[in-house]
């Protein structure tokens, strides 16, 4: 079985890097919202989560990470998301996670995004009706340790997008229904426990599937392909006190480059502390850059832990030139 998932990881590994048409911005993707890091802790630390990935967020930033959880945890988290742009719009998360006695942990998530309700109105003003969009992706994962040191994961997703009804697209705009889209996406991640102590290295490829159409015989948008890449270390780990630092580079492909300078430019880089007091109050802070899409500055957050509860809040409204309010807040359980 192991040696049976350490061939999937590199045949997605592999996958991933076949030529196609090039580099892609998160722009020119279809179901963006995949790439939105869920989980107040992860987004306070930068989302350099990859090489973490140690609670129920770890499905969405490397499902490896569950190969080394060994109890069962509960993540919720919620967000009014961008609302300088949108003010209804909101972001929900869940994942979960359970080992299963020696044969490694599973895994599944829940992300929902809207932008809440939409007036529609005909070419003269005339209101016809009112309809919410939405997207959302569901998916199961499954991790295991191949060694002590090193653990692989796989995930699968169902992915689903709404963003008009049919008959108002047609009606509209003459196009044979439509409105809607959905499609399917695989993961795979790596996480391997350095001979130095504390020490971690981690990676991941997301969202490797089929293009997604929205209108019936239009063009169709690329998956936002994510690799990402990323380490972290405990600099003190004396319990019940710690404090660990993370980096990590995200890129959006669709395939190869023909210079790596750019797609260097274009990736996501991030960083983020993590100090935890007593296993009772933590603090963090981060910075993103993504120079594409300018975002850039500092991450905030913080948590307290109370009995198997862990209570986060995480803010990145820093990163964007508009003003607007993005606060993460998450509970999570852990089932001791």
């Amino acid at each position: 079985m192991k040696q049976l998932f350490a061939a999937i990881l590199v045949v997605a590994f592999a996958l991933a890097f076949l030529p196609d048409e090039g580099f892609c911005t998160a722009s020119q993707a279809g179901a963006i919202f995949l790439t939105i890091f869920p989980g107040a802790r992860p987004s306070g630390m930068g989302a350099a989560f990859s090489s973490v990935a140690d609670d129920a967020t770890a499905p969405f930033y490397n499902p490896a990470g569950l190969g080394f959880q060994d109890v069962t945890q509960i993540s919720l988290m919620h967000s009014n998301w961008l609302t300088g742009l949108y003010p209804d719009m909101y972001y929900e998360y869940f994942g979960f996670s359970h080992p299963v006695q020696g044969m490694g942990s599973i895994g599944a998530n829940i992300i929902y995004l809207t932008t809440g309700e939409t007036q529609a109105m005909d070419p003269h003003g005339t209101p016809l009706t009112r309809f919410r969009t939405f997207d959302l992706s569901a998916g199961v994962s499954y991790g295991v340790k191949l060694r002590e040191d090193v653990s692989v994961g796989v995930g699968v997703k169902f992915i689903y997008s709404y963003l008009a009804p049919g008959w108002l697209i047609a009606y509209l705009y003459n196009e044979p229904g439509g409105g809607a889209g959905s499609s399917w996406g695989a993961d795979a991640g790596i996480l391997y426990k350095t001979p130095v102590q504390g020490l971690h290295v981690g990676g991941a490829l997301q969202n490797i599937g089929p293009d997604i159409r929205y209108l019936q015989g239009g063009d169709t948008d690329p998956l936002p392909r994510t690799l990402r890449v990323g380490m972290s270390y405990r600099l003190l780990d004396k319990d019940p006190n710690w404090l660990m630092v993370s980096g990590e580079v995200i890129s959006i492909l669709v395939g190869v480059t023909e210079s790596f300078g750019e797609t260097w430019k274009d990736a996501w880089k991030c960083a983020g502390v993590e100090y935890t007091y007593n296993q009772f109050l933590s603090a963090r802070v981060g910075y993103f850059r993504d120079e594409n899409g300018v975002r850039k500055g500092p991450t905030f957050g913080g948590g307290i832990k109370i009995r198997g509860f862990e209570f986060d809040i995480g803010v990145d409204s820093e990163l964007y030139e508009f003003d607007t309010d993005n606060y993460r807040f998450s509970v999570n359980y852990k089932f001791d």
